[in-house]
């Protein structure tokens, strides 16, 4: 049982290892899966912004543009500037921009409302970028002349351009890239965040980009994305962080995301504490875990139902047999006779060997077991497979054979009760002989025989007569007409 359990552990053990290495690639190779995804995610919005970038620089003050622009002037000395949609317009992301100012911007030809108009190239491609990226919440241009322009153009309402100074210039993005030395800003893109947006009740995260015209810094080009559209796109068991320095205890962490160059400090967490791999095993593994568990659980039952059957089958043999002979046993014997085969004659004789108990006082109870297996050997050797030889207890053994000759059993019988008195047995030196008496009653009823009770009395009696009359020697009986068959 110990050795069984062990064995089972042993395979448990085996299985959990293996199972645990096998969720350890799958969880590293979905962690490698969030990366990539995030990477390319991420690197569609950054080259975004550097087609905006390259193609700002080569537009230069030549270019010309509609000035067909709405300026609006609201109570609050907010200045609006627009296009609306013409005929000559095919989508109507064309004008989906709104310019912020001050006042100023609203006084033709002051400098402000220059400095708008002249920026206005810019919108083409940011609405078209805009109108065609699903993940970008908003893109904006912040002017260092303190004028946004936005696309699309409803984030812009929110925007109050007296409180420039104190809000959008004071926004990580705006102070990494105004703080930057001019080499590091030329093609750099700057990430910011997660961090609560100024106006929505959201985090983002945000892509900026200095914009030179004409050898000139115009301003900052910002994209902002919403964290939670990023993170969807991470499996959930990761996260993702913005950290210089992100701390180990966090877990495994993957290589700073980069883009074209841009090094940034995104990076790919997956939580290893003890709980997690836990987690990931039971997520990974769950059913491969249950399949092996249902097998082993199946296996046991399979090898203990096949043992409870072979120790039946063992214990149903030794309660039918004689254990020292091998022989049936009077429970063994009445199960057999019931599927006794018909025949015309049946014949039972009980034997009885002679002065058994001078043996065993003479030679000892061990030598008295070697003449019973002795015994039991000989008869064998003087009848068929299908006669019915049994041990009925001490020196006492039974025999039913079944005939359709009358009379033939007798000479078994009788070559029987010979081989047994002339059969020699040994203790040391010493060579003694057993003789035995037997008591034989015929019928040629099978019922009488399934019965047995009364063949056996009669056959006992047969024995009884025998050893009165000197023992060695066996009477008949024929319980079809009660009278005995002397030889």
């Amino acid at each position: 049982m110990k050795i069984r359990v062990v064995i089972y552990l042993v395979i448990i053990s085996v299985i959990i290892t293996y199972q645990i290495n096998r969720s350890e690639v799958k969880q590293l190779d979905k962690f490698q899966q969030s990366f990539q995804v995030v990477e390319r995610r991420l690197g569609e919005l950054l080259y975004q912004l550097q087609a905006i970038q390259y193609g700002l620089s080569h537009i230069g003050h030549q270019t010309e543009y509609d000035t067909d622009l709405s300026f609006e002037l609201t109570e609050a000395d907010t200045c609006y500037t627009s296009k609306d949609r013409s005929a000559s317009q095919m989508y109507d992301f064309e004008n989906d921009f709104l310019v912020v100012s001050g006042k100023a911007g609203c006084v033709k030809d002051s400098v402000l409302h220059t400095k708008i108009i002249e920026a206005i190239k810019i919108t083409p491609m940011m609405t078209f970028l805009a109108g065609r990226t699903e993940h970008v919440n908003s893109l904006y241009f912040i002017s260092l002349d303190k004028f946004v322009i936005t696309s699309p153009k409803f984030n812009a309402l929110l925007i109050n351009p007296l409180n420039f100074e104190k809000t959008l210039f004071k926004r990580p993005y705006m102070l990494k890239v105004l703080n930057s030395s001019t080499e590091g800003v030329s093609n750099k893109v700057f990430v910011s965040g997660p961090y609560d947006d100024l106006y929505l009740n959201n985090k983002v995260i945000t892509f900026s980009i200095a914009i030179y015209i004409d050898g000139r810094f115009y301003g900052v080009l910002n994209s902002d994305i919403l964290w939670d559209d990023i993170l969807k796109v991470v499996d959930s068991d990761f996260y993702l962080i913005n950290d210089t320095k992100p701390g180990f205890d966090l877990g495994i962490l993957s290589e700073p995301l980069s883009f074209d160059g841009n090094i940034t400090n995104l990076r790919v967490v997956m939580p290893n504490s003890i709980s997690d791999q836990v987690t990931y095993l039971l997520k990974n593994s769950l059913v491969d875990i249950t399949f092996y568990f249902v097998a082993i659980v199946i296996a046991a039952w399979v090898l203990y139902t096949l043992k409870l059957r072979f120790v039946s089958k063992v214990l149903a043999s030794e309660s039918c047999h004689d254990p020292l002979t091998g022989l049936l046993n009077r429970r063994g014997f009445m199960a057999e006779l019931e599927n006794i085969q018909h025949h015309r004659f049946y014949s039972f004789m009980i034997i009885d060997l002679d002065n058994f108990k001078h043996v065993n006082d003479t030679y000892g109870h061990p030598i008295g077991d070697e003449v019973l297996i002795r015994v039991t050997t000989v008869i064998k050797q003087q009848i068929r497979e299908k006669d019915i030889l049994l041990r009925l207890g001490g020196e006492e053994f039974g025999l039913l054979i079944a005939y359709n000759k009358d009379n033939k059993q007798i000479d078994v019988f009788e070559r029987i009760c010979e081989s047994v008195a002339n059969v020699p047995h040994y203790s040391d030196d010493t060579e003694f002989h057993v003789t035995m008496s037997g008591g034989v009653v015929t019928t040629s009823s099978i019922e009488q025989i399934k019965s047995i009770k009364s063949v056996i009395k009669q056959a006992d009696e047969r024995l009884y007569a025998a050893k009165i009359a000197g023992k060695n020697r066996i009477l008949y009986a024929d319980l079809s007409n009660n009278e005995p068959l002397n030889m």
